[in-house]
């Protein structure tokens, strides 16, 4: 758990700990203390490396079997006459 907070910090997760950490200044300041729960979980998003922006979300491409390919392979194409 350590490693993976402390490992693989790029532009996108440092932004998102700033938004986090902005939102909850900002929830405070302005006295509307049920944001400082989003921002929290934004920040804790970013600092735990969770989420769609780590990569999670993706969806790997699908590989071509054998039975797609031979049926590509098999389509033959006819003339129609007038």
């Amino acid at each position: 758990m350590w490693q993976r907070v402390t490992t693989n910090w790029n532009f996108i997760r440092f932004i998102r700990l700033g938004l986090g950490i902005m939102v909850i200044v900002q929830s405070i300041q302005f006295r509307e203390y049920w944001f400082v729960f989003f921002g929290v979980l934004l920040a804790a998003l970013a600092i735990l490396d969770m989420g769609c922006s780590s990569g999670a979300c993706g969806v790997p491409p699908q590989k071509p079997t054998q039975q797609n390919t031979k049926s590509m392979e098999e389509i033959t194409y006819e003339e129609v006459g007038k």
